[in-house]
């Protein structure tokens, strides 16, 4: 079904034809190969016969017909079967291509969550259009198409919107041919008492501000939810989960959620300001010491303990959702895919939710989570920060696979590490999560238990 939904899609043909560039050089390069091998190898193999004529007086060379015969006949064979070889080459072909248009369209979509978190919405617009013209599957291009929709629409209304608000930079774009305005918003202050001083980041989720409180004088971070959001019930939906589970996490390896706040149709919360880097950032400048990644586990476990005792799973841990203070204490982040135990109200049955290169077995399989997966992207993060490098690399269509079926090298196949260590961390890395330690207390206490060790 995925290969006749995909012949309908040009984008993805075009594709397929791109990558098939190989076969057509194949198919030249055999044909000549062909035709003058096999002129080559019959002429010699029947040469010309010399015939006198005139009384033997004049002589003439002439092939006889016996080696045009067979060269009719093999180059034939030979012809059928380069074709056939160039004909199964496109079909295996089309494994990869499908993987390749998975992840150009999982990127897309990255980069339209991305865009609309800035409200930049032309942009949005154009990564979401790509998306569509490689969607394969119908209710995935259904959600895509009525995002497109929500945008074009936000589009066009936003002319009256920036006649009513003077506070917002006009800037125009061109959608579909039709020229249409966008807002921006550029408020320097939200509700009256919070003051925007630079971005700290975005994703598909938000935008994340260091602001002022001016009221209490202390500098706090801000995430805003899209404007175009506003209007979006699912999206409104989990912003507002995040809040609340975040509002009843109150632990020193948790980022504190402050406030809510609907001001002029544009939602925030306030929270905690980590005065540091993501763990992601921290990794790409170098490897931290054995003594040190070991400290930096189990405060993300002990974070990880406490919000699964308020039976909170996070289901989303991965070295960009956790931050280092200047000071070396670990602050765990981005609730926005977390959920109560036990309640699956605003998870899709079959949705692959998560980062690819962190998330657990059964996540990559559609299943329900519990406390097991956390553990699971919790080992996968301990993973990197051992060795320096992902477990797994490659396409995302690749990196789900491998997490479904492939465990990893051990680590200390790349590194020297503790025998333990490298026990701990495939332990977490089980494919069955009854394999797996069983909840985060069981992890630190063996991480306790061995530390001493070192």
């Amino acid at each position: 079904m995925n290969k006749i939904e995909a012949a309908k899609k040009p984008a993805i043909v075009k594709l397929w034809l791109i990558k098939s560039v190989r076969v057509y050089i194949f198919i030249i390069v055999s044909f000549i190969g062909i035709k003058y091998g096999l002129t080559f190898y019959f002429k010699h193999k029947y040469p010309p016969e010399t015939k006198k004529s005139f009384f033997g007086i004049f002589s003439e060379n002439s092939h006889s017909d016996k080696w045009l015969t067979l060269y009719d006949k093999w180059s034939t064979y030979f012809y059928l079967a380069a074709i056939s070889a160039a004909g199964l080459w496109m079909i295996i072909l089309i494994k990869p291509t499908l993987e390749e248009a998975d992840y150009l369209l999982i990127n897309a979509l990255k980069k339209a969550d991305d865009a609309e978190a800035g409200n930049d919405l032309s942009l949005a617009f154009y990564n979401l259009k790509i998306a569509s013209s490689l969607s394969i599957n119908r209710e995935t291009l259904k959600r895509i198409n009525e995002r497109i929709e929500k945008i074009r629409s936000s589009l066009s209304s936003s002319i009256s919107i920036s006649k009513a608000k003077p506070d917002r930079r006009i800037k125009t774009v061109d959608i579909d041919n039709t020229v249409v305005k966008k807002t921006i918003n550029n408020k320097e202050y939200i509700a009256n008492r919070y003051k925007k001083i630079r971005k700290l980041g975005q994703g598909g989720m938000g935008v994340v501000w260091l602001s002022e409180d001016i009221t209490l004088e202390r500098q706090i971070a801000i995430k805003e939810l899209p404007v175009r959001f506003a209007d979006d019930k699912e999206l409104k939906e989990r912003f507002f989960r995040e809040a609340k589970l975040l509002a009843k996490l109150t632990h020193p390896n948790i980022i504190q959620l402050y406030d809510i706040i609907d001001d002029e149709d544009t939602l925030y919360y306030t929270m905690e300001f980590v005065d540091g880097v993501s763990l992601d950032k921290l990794l790409r400048s170098s490897r931290p010491p054995i003594n040190t990644t070991l400290d930096y586990a189990l405060q993300i476990l002990k974070g990880i303990e406490y919000a699964h005792s308020m039976k909170i799973i996070h289901r989303d841990l991965k070295p960009m959702n956790i931050m280092v203070r200047k000071d070396d204490i670990i602050k765990v982040a981005d609730f926005g895919l977390a959920k109560l135990v036990g309640n699956s109200s605003l998870t899709i049955a079959g949705t692959v939710m998560g980062s690819p290169m962190y998330m657990s077995p059964e996540q990559a399989s559609g299943e329900d989570t519990d406390e097991r997966s956390d553990i699971y992207s919790f080992s996968m993060v301990l993973y990197e920060l051992v060795t320096g490098v992902t477990a797994f690399a490659g396409p995302t269509a690749d990196i789900l696979a491998k997490q479904i079926r492939t465990m990893p090298p051990h680590p200390s196949s790349l590194v020297t590490i503790p025998a333990w260590l490298d026990e701990a961390i495939m332990k977490g890395l089980a494919k069955d999560r009854k394999q797996r330690y069983q909840d985060a207390s069981e992890m630190i206490e063996h991480i306790k238990k061995h530390r001493s060790e070192i």
